[in-house]
């Protein structure tokens, strides 16, 4: 019996006891002989809906206690997951699976990088890095005079991106025409330019991670 109908039987039993009651009080104001056998009967059957109603009260807030127990078990699990997904994503915990591994050789600017990098994040990657260096969703590339630098680490061609996801759908997305590989074969005559499916990698965790100065939750 759901909880709700419950408490409604509990209601109608205690309102019957009260007319009960009522009903003994009310002969009594009118003087009415009442027969000893009824009186015993009557409070018999009152003290035993009591005790009915103590025990379906206990029951249901055993229950109660029972339920909210099982409901603060189950959000651990979901914390413990939404933990480990917020770890990959700002690259705290190394990673490993399959994916992809996407190679461009010198000569390419580094906006192009860039674009290239925005491109496999796009087709559905979950964790990346490039030359042995991980990205999060903070990392940009920049270039200088001596070339080009991630998270201000310098970095040297060939340029490797290696990202773990669906390595077939991340490969054929890459590779459509328009997108950006496509793009960049039309641009760099004789570039190197390699995308090959990998069934196991391993991407490191970030060399140093980013302290929070003025960001603080908001609850």
């Amino acid at each position: 019996m759901k909880v709700h109908s419950r408490l409604a039987l509990i209601l109608v039993s205690f309102l019957l006891g009260l007319g009960l009651v009522a009903q003994m009080r009310g002969r009594r104001g009118q003087v009415v002989e009442v027969p000893s056998e009824e009186q015993a009967a009557l409070i018999g059957s009152l003290v035993v809906a009591n005790a009915d109603l103590r025990r379906e009260v206990q029951k249901l807030e055993g229950e109660r206690q029972a339920y909210d127990k099982a409901s603060q078990r189950a959000v651990i699990p979901q914390m413990v997951e939404e933990l480990g997904r917020m770890r990959i994503i700002n690259g705290t915990v190394e990673v490993a699976g399959g994916g992809v591994q996407v190679t461009v050789g010198a000569g390419v600017n580094v906006v192009d990088l860039q674009d290239l990098l925005n491109e496999i994040r796009n087709v559905g990657a979950e964790a990346i890095c490039l030359n042995g260096v991980r990205l999060t969703i903070r990392s940009a590339l920049v270039a200088d005079q001596a070339g080009v630098l991630v998270d201000g680490r310098r970095i040297e061609p060939p340029f490797v991106f290696q990202a773990v996801g669906e390595p077939a759908t991340m490969a054929t997305a890459l590779n459509r025409r328009g997108g950006v590989l496509d793009l960049l074969r039309g641009t760099y005559e004789g570039l190197e330019l390699e995308v090959e499916t990998v069934p196991l990698m391993v991407l490191p965790a970030v060399r140093q991670e980013k302290d929070f100065v003025l960001a603080r939750p908001s609850a």
